[in-house]
């Protein structure tokens, strides 16, 4: 399928054309990807790469390998995922998407869940901006009109990088 393709039926999705049809919008991996692969520098894609990691950004995670990310480390890693997955992977989902929805500077400064021992790391970067960098703000604002707001973004960005795991552990 070329790129105007997809692009084609991102929108449609967005739209709820797509799919079956409800009075609310949920996330979803198609608007996940549209949003990831918006072009322009502060983007998903400029900094980690089409395929999550190989970006324009060394530093940034390998969003292709969540056993490598800063989130999975702080929740215990694989001893604590191998305890409890589910529970696990609910904590990771909602740490991440908060990232995703502010960005590092506020989620460093605020993000305090419980399960979560950010000693184990180093704060997130503050080049992850998030929702917030350019590529992202100009997405959101063609969307919201059309119901999409932060945390269908986030939720839908989850969804693709559940995609793009090779390690199978979003998937879980």
């Amino acid at each position: 399928m070329n790129k105007i393709s997809q692009r084609v039926i991102l929108l449609l999705g967005v739209l709820g054309f797509v799919g079956e049809a409800s009075a609310k919008l949920e996330p979803s991996q198609v608007m996940g990807q549209g949003l990831y692969e918006q072009e322009g520098g502060n983007s998903c894609l400029f900094c980690h790469g089409i395929a999550g990691e190989g970006g324009n950004v060394k530093e940034a995670a390998k969003l292709d390998q969540p056993k490598t990310w800063k989130t999975y480390k702080a929740l215990g890693g694989d001893a604590a995922f191998n305890k409890d997955p589910k529970a696990f992977l609910e904590k990771m989902k909602k740490g991440v998407e908060d990232l995703i929805r502010v960005g590092a500077i506020r989620h460093n400064a605020s993000y305090k869940e419980a399960g979560f021992d950010w000693s184990k790391i180093s704060p997130f970067n503050a080049q992850m901006m998030g929702l917030g960098g350019a590529a992202s703000v100009t997405w959101m604002k063609k969307y919201q009109k059309r119901g999409v707001n932060a945390e269908i973004a986030a939720g839908s960005l989850w969804l693709h990088l559940a995609k793009l795991d090779k390690q199978g552990v979003l998937t879980k």
